[in-house]
């Protein structure tokens, strides 16, 4: 059954006019799609465009340039493989199933068009209690004491529209369930300290866009709780990371999408956590987009069990992906193991200072041992200044107060970079006693070119690394 849904923009959230949206099923009228602004890269804060849609069927998308006129247009990911019609300023395309794009006018990366296409879920009646407001100001703690049971679980449903929470945050208690319906805007953060069975989820907008970076409020903070889902909504300029996991178990995040311009504003970060599962994200952030360490500050214990799939990194500052910095340095350092990467698409890696640099990055410091690490089937496109990759036992005086361990036991499969000019990848360890063991690539393929030989991917393999091989 083909079905289209698209969500207005509340008044009070700020909006971007540089493209008109539409959106059509076959054969029916055009629904016009609000364009949200995001402020995106802590080097230099610009406004882009965000929009979403849901439906099923087959729809075809029009997005017109306001601004400029078109000379040229990109959709990315490439491996998405969008193919669209210019007429004037106008682009058009069809889409048949969900997408996470963004639409490039004359190559402007910092102005351009994030466009979300998501799945039209089967309508049903609202569960739980709806929750309504005219963007006044909502003890979302409350509402939830005073909410109705659904399936064991007490549950509140945030109707379209702008929603404040007190004190810009809500403390959510264990098995509750907060829905975000398509068009709903939150401004504040979502709290789960020491609970379980908490789901985050719907079409909404999480918005901290107006909120202090010193508050260091982040989209979804969850710590020292198990059984957590965050699903389906927009994280919009967190003061601090988009998602944060502390010493917290059993946790899933799906389907999100994330734009920050903060420093320190990461994507997905995770300190002694176990048994994590992100699933279709898009990240956009000014810090690593995706975060893997072990213990830090109060979070005490390892890592392990963590998979990321089917998602599109965008780092406009730091690493696309980043394993093994912090750890127990006081007790011999953390142990991180059983981590994978798999149908990635890397669409930009910027990073300014040399120590910070690679797309696909382990840099082990605080005693730490990192171990079966994969990274399967990614694409990474045109880059402005890193490394594809770079794999270190080091230690980073900044951060570490020892250096890291070991790294060993990692495999790199299928790994395509299509982008141009040179960057020197590393692969070593810190001396005789912390190395780099057991590091193998199969279909390493930089600019068409199958990689045979380290010199063949302009990647250094330097002292303490050992076992490297390359199929």
């Amino acid at each position: 059954m083909a079905e289209l849904y698209v969500y207005p923009v509340p008044e009070g959230v700020p909006v971007l006019e540089d493209f008109r949206v539409r959106v059509r099923l076959m054969g029916r009228e055009w629904m016009e799609v609000g364009t949200c602004l995001a402020r995106i890269d802590m080097h230099h804060v610009r406004e882009a465009s965000v929009a979403y849609f849901d439906f099923q069927g087959k729809v075809e998308c029009e997005v017109t340039s306001l601004k400029e006129d078109v000379v040229s247009a990109q959709i990315r990911p490439r491996a998405a493989g969008i193919e669209f019609q210019k007429e004037g300023n106008t682009v058009r395309f069809m889409l048949e199933k969900p997408a996470k794009l963004s639409v490039e006018i004359n190559g402007d990366r910092f102005h351009n068009l994030h466009l979300f296409a998501g799945k039209a879920a089967e309508e049903k009646k609202t569960p739980g209690l709806l929750v309504e407001s005219d963007g006044e100001e909502l003890d979302l703690e409350d509402i939830i004491r005073q909410a109705p049971q659904v399936e064991g679980r007490k549950t509140v449903c945030f109707a379209p529209g702008l929603h404040r929470l007190k004190e810009n945050k809500c403390n959510v208690p264990s098995d509750t369930t907060v829905i975000l319906s398509g068009g709903a805007v939150v401004m504040g953060s979502f709290l789960i300290y020491h609970q379980k069975n908490v789901s985050i989820t719907g079409r909404g907008m999480i918005y901290l866009g107006h909120v202090k970076k010193q508050t260091y409020l982040r989209g979804a903070d969850i710590s020292y709780s198990e059984n957590v889902t965050v699903e389906g909504v927009i994280i919009m300029n967190p003061a601090h990371y988009s998602v944060h996991l502390g010493s917290s178990r059993n946790v899933r995040i799906k389907d999100i999408m994330a734009f920050s311009c903060e420093g320190w504003s990461d994507g997905i970060d995770m300190m002694a956590c176990s048994d994590v599962a992100i699933e279709d994200v898009f990240m956009r952030n000014s810090d690593d987009c995706i975060a893997v360490y072990g213990a830090r500050g109060d979070y005490k214990g390892d890592t392990r069990n963590v998979t990321v799939k089917h998602a599109v990194l965008w780092a406009d500052v730091a690493h696309p992906t980043m394993i093994g910095v912090h750890g127990d340095s006081e007790n011999g350092g953390s142990l991180l193991e059983n981590i994978s990467f798999e149908d990635v698409d890397i669409l930009e890696h910027h990073e300014p200072q040399d120590d910070y640099l690679g797309c696909l990055c382990i840099n082990v410091g605080d005693g730490n041992t990192v171990r079966n690490v994969t990274y399967r089937n990614i694409r990474v496109e045109q880059f402005e200044r890193g490394k594809l990759l770079d794999i270190q036992v080091k230690w980073n005086k900044k951060y570490n107060p020892i250096p890291g361990n070991c790294v060993e036991h990692v495999v790199f499969e299928d790994i395509f970079y299509t982008g141009e000019g040179e960057f020197a990848s590393e692969i070593k360890g810190y001396d005789e006693n912390r190395r780099v063991t057991d590091v193998r690539f199969k279909n390493l393929n930089v600019r068409g070119k199958h990689v045979l030989k380290p010199e063949e991917g302009n990647i250094h393999v330097g002292e303490f690394a050992e076992e490297i091989v390359f199929g």
